[in-house]
């Protein structure tokens, strides 16, 4: 094999791959042209834990940089911009200092705030120049509706360009209020999530991954999956989930039949142009009937493939777990049909969309973010409606 070929198949310079094989027990000469099969496949099969490695130690390099970056400034006595209005953390991540020992520098000035908790201009001023920093006026950074906009639009521009990947397919679980939506995800995911929620019913949006250990092929893939509310109270946020799914779940229980919210989920998914499996939950109910449900889906143009028609519809109770696996399975073939629209970009700038926000005492605001392309790295900064973040 040429090595310029083996270098395609790895996706890397030739020159690059002869400087770099000799280092993991490939010496095959620094100006070669050819390279014997058996070494190339068995490159081959080493080049992830090689590329790991690799990748591992150019990150070490980047981060051992910064730190001498940031030495340097400390020792430099570069001056420090501090707004009116700040977070404990944004102050410790401006003075680039362990936020506990900034904490400690409050409590000696007699300031007891949280790691969320806002600090004025004066109040930082004065722990900052006691630390040995310099200030310096603040520079206003001209973030506007307008530029923030633009950005955005050019991202999304460039979401299904560049090299892609296959990625975890992204499944919305949509249905009428209490036909069992969380507790399927609960028997999916073996934990207990309604009893969490006010009255047993979703009140938010929750994203979850999950591994599926295929009992029958031993494979193992990643599902991602979106719960979304059943109330009616909820339309907006059942809208929002279905925006960023691969798939649909439309939960269906055997004993109720087709409901209001299940209507409004069937729009939703077909607006959305989703590929749809319809789990009939509840089966081990009194009076359940999973024909009757066929029925009176196919009157919404969901018809059943056993009776004719292309969604696959699975009988299941998820209090019972039982024909779960099934369901998992139904997922995967689905996604594999559809494989050519769930792939993303690894190597490029993050872009995503905000599942769900909330302020936790602790921690402050909080969002669930569904990242749809790229990769999202620690502090990294974050552009979300207009406002500036970080990661």
């Amino acid at each position: 094999m040429n090595v310029s070929e083996l270098a395609r198949q790895l996706r890397v310079h030739p020159q690059k791959l002869l400087q770099i094989l000799p280092e993991f027990g490939f010496d095959i000469g620094a100006k070669s042209i050819k390279i014997d099969d058996r070494v190339a496949q068995q490159i081959q099969r080493e080049w992830r834990r090689i590329k790991y490695i690799l990748d591992e130690r150019e990150r070490k390099e980047k981060e051992e940089e910064k730190e001498k970056e940031k030495e340097q400034r400390r020792e430099s006595g570069v001056a420090v911009s501090i707004p009116s209005v700040l977070t404990v953390r944004q102050l410790a991540d401006k003075l680039q200092t362990p936020i506990n020992k900034l904490m400690l520098e409050l409590m000696k000035n007699g300031i007891l705030a949280t790691q969320n908790e806002n600090i004025d201009h004066d109040t930082a001023v004065l722990v900052a120049e006691e630390m040995g920093f310099s200030i310096a006026e603040e520079e206003v950074l001209a973030v506007t509706e307008e530029n923030t906009s633009q950005h955005v639009q050019n991202l999304e521009k460039t979401l299904g360009t560049g090299a892609t990947v296959p990625r975890p397919p992204v499944i919305v679980v949509m249905g009428h209020v209490d036909h069992g939506k969380t507790k399927l995800l609960d028997a999916i995911r073996s934990t207990n999530v309604v009893a969490q929620e006010a009255g047993g019913i979703t009140q938010h949006i929750g994203a979850y991954q999950v591994v599926w250990n295929n009992p029958k092929t031993k494979a193992q893939t990643p599902l991602t999956f979106i719960d979304t509310p059943g109330h009616e109270a909820f339309t907006v946020m059942r809208s929002r989930g279905a925006k960023v799914a691969d798939i649909a779940i439309l939960v269906v229980a055997a004993d109720d039949g087709v409901k209001p919210q299940t209507i409004e989920a069937i729009n939703i998914i077909k607006a959305a142009k989703l590929p749809v499996v319809v789990a009939i939950n509840k089966i081990d109910r009194e009076g359940a009937d999973p024909q009757r449900v066929r029925t009176e889906l196919s009157q919404h143009n969901i018809l059943a493939d056993d009776w004719g028609g292309d969604v696959p519809m699975v009988e299941i109770s998820a209090k019972q777990n039982l024909n779960i696996d099934k369901l998992l399975d139904t997922l995967l073939l689905v996604a594999e049909m559809n494989a050519e629209n769930i792939k993303a970009n690894p190597d490029r700038p993050a872009a995503g969309t905000v599942i769900e926000a909330h302020v936790d005492k602790g921690q402050g605001p909080v969002a669930t973010i569904l990242v749809q392309t790229g990769t999202l790295h620690n502090n990294d900064p974050l552009v979300v409606n207009g406002g500036c973040f970080r990661c």
